[in-house]
């Protein structure tokens, strides 16, 4: 009888054992799980990756891009050329082309995010590409432009009803000739056509 209850006990103690093991593996791979599937932004956070708004209207941060551009080591004391389009995005991204420093047949695609410029990638071209009619210089259209742009754009289109503001700005070079986007305000009932100047003034404001 003694023997029985013996076996009895210690066979109570290994289950509860066992349960107790089991409750304790169960947290520690549920750690694991919980560790591997957080997202790394829910414990690290860096300025880095802070989401910018309002980059398109601020002529100091834009000034800032440039500068930074111009500071490259390729580019230093060199003339910089945009290639084909720049578009300019209000959460601080820029994405431009630019004709390389040494070698004038070449472009490369360049971005702007986080406050730093990114390593050149070259761009492939067609042999009938026409360069030199896709090539601004830098200089006649500073990035500050795009807050002139983005301004002038904003205030005609809070005299429309139902027509959102923009909050991308981007430039088109085609046969030597530069045109800033957008420059099409919908409306809810109106739909008006508005084009700029190199220097982001208003050129002309008409309905459709």
């Amino acid at each position: 009888m003694k023997n029985t209850r013996f076996w009895m006990h210690a066979r109570y103690v290994g289950i509860c054992s066992t349960i107790l093991l089991m409750g304790a593996c169960r947290q520690v791979s549920q750690s694991i799980t919980d560790t591997f599937n957080t997202r790394p932004d829910e414990h690290l956070f860096s300025e880095a990756d802070e989401r910018i708004s309002g980059f398109v209207a601020d002529e100091v941060a834009l000034a800032r891009a440039e500068q930074q551009l111009r500071e490259l080591p390729q580019y230093r004391s060199r003339s910089i050329y945009l290639y084909a389009d720049i578009h300019f995005y209000d959460d601080g991204r820029i994405m431009a082309k630019l004709q390389h420093p040494e070698n004038p047949e070449f472009i490369d695609a360049y971005t702007y995010s986080g406050g730093k410029w990114s390593d050149p990638t070259p761009v492939q071209l067609s042999v009938r590409e026409q360069l030199q009619e896709k090539l601004v210089a830098l200089d006649s259209v500073p990035f500050r432009t795009v807050a002139t742009v983005i301004r002038n754009y904003n205030e005609k289109a809070a005299l429309i009803a139902g027509a959102d503001q923009a909050d991308h700005v981007y430039l088109i070079i085609r046969y030597g000739i530069t045109q800033w986007y957008p420059n099409q305000i919908d409306g809810s009932r109106e739909l008006w056509y508005i084009y700029f100047h190199r220097d982001g003034s208003v050129a002309s404001f008409e309905r459709s």
